[in-house]
């Protein structure tokens, strides 16, 4: 009888060390089950708050853009920059020599890392009229772009251009060197000309000739293309500005004499002409105090009318834009 209680006591022992184990395994699991549910209800509470931060950021930049100018430029140390005044006053002769803020020339305003509640708002913006409105762009215009970015032939360069214009214009008739249907068929997989205006720029992809590196750009170090996407924009203005035209864009449009007298003018004074925008895309970025959590948007705003019958309106919004 003594040894069968020693082997029943023994048997009880492994009973409880396994239930031990058991126990032990069930609360480990358990605590990183909670730790898990406090650091994602954590990471939800902080992109919420910097989603209404980048939010904050967008109102302050459209706050900005309501406010009457003179014009519209682009400064070497300050960005994007507004004259202070109404559209056709000239600032005076004192403001264009200092360009500071509260001189009553130009309106300089810090969009980087503004205090809000419990973090920072940084955004920007940039001039969409500065760039080549590519449902609006002339053949002459298109075939410099491609030059510059690259594509040397000029066989190349008018069969991109009239492929790119056939894509856009409403009729299934080819130019010279363009493409329509009858091209895009032989594809794989096979699609139609879309005989519309882009609605995005990578759509252009899709047009004849048209490359990921003359789009893009080739890789740094790695071929001769400088990509187009940069210069170009879907949407329609009146006019370009040249006041927040980059200099390979003047080029595109304006003589060499002309050129010349707009950057002189810009050096010297920050501004070439009292020229106003109308399409901006802003980009604004929440950021929460001792986390690295963030959030980014970016929106495409147009402005119409002045003064207190000045309207904004959305082309696009993106709620979540990734830095990939």
């Amino acid at each position: 009888m003594k040894k069968l209680n020693s082997n029943q006591s023994g048997i009880a022992l492994m009973i409880v060390l396994w239930v031990l184990v058991l126990l032990m395994a069930l609360a480990t699991e358990f605590a990183f089950s909670m730790k898990m549910e406090v650091n994602t209800t954590r990471n939800y509470k902080e992109d919420t708050e910097s989603y209404y931060l980048a939010k904050a950021g967008l109102n302050l930049a459209l706050a900005e853009l309501l406010k009457d100018a003179s014009f519209h430029s682009i400064h070497d140390e300050h960005g994007w920059i507004m004259g202070a005044g109404k559209s056709g006053e000239t600032p005076s002769a004192d403001a264009e020599k200092a360009p500071t803020e509260g001189d009553g020339g130009f309106d300089i305003v810090n969009r980087t890392d503004i205090e809000l509640g419990n973090g920072t708002v940084t955004y920007t913006i940039k001039d969409e009229n500065g760039k080549i409105s590519i449902n609006s762009s002339s053949k002459i215009i298109l075939n410099k772009l491609l030059a510059y970015s690259g594509v040397k032939k000029k066989l190349d360069q008018d069969i991109i251009s009239d492929s790119i214009l056939d894509w856009i214009d409403s009729n299934k008739n080819h130019r010279l060197n363009g493409a329509e249907d009858d091209y895009y068929r032989t594809q794989n997989p096979p699609y139609l000309a879309k005989n519309g205006k882009l609605e995005t720029l990578s759509e252009l992809l899709k047009v004849r000739g048209v490359t990921e590196e003359i789009f893009y750009g080739s890789p740094e170090g790695e071929g001769e293309y400088k990509g187009i996407a940069q210069f170009l924009t879907i949407y329609k203005f009146a006019s370009i500005n040249p006041n927040t035209t980059s200099a390979e864009v003047l080029n595109f449009i304006y003589t060499p004499e002309q050129v010349a007298e707009i950057l002189k003018n810009r050096a010297e004074k920050g501004y070439h002409s009292n020229s106003l925008s109308t399409i901006f895309r802003i980009t604004s970025t929440g950021k929460v105090r001792g986390s690295r959590t963030e959030h980014t948007l970016e929106t495409v705003i147009e402005k119409t009318g002045s003064g207190n019958n000045a309207k904004m309106v959305a082309h696009y919004w993106n709620d979540n834009v990734l830095d990939l």
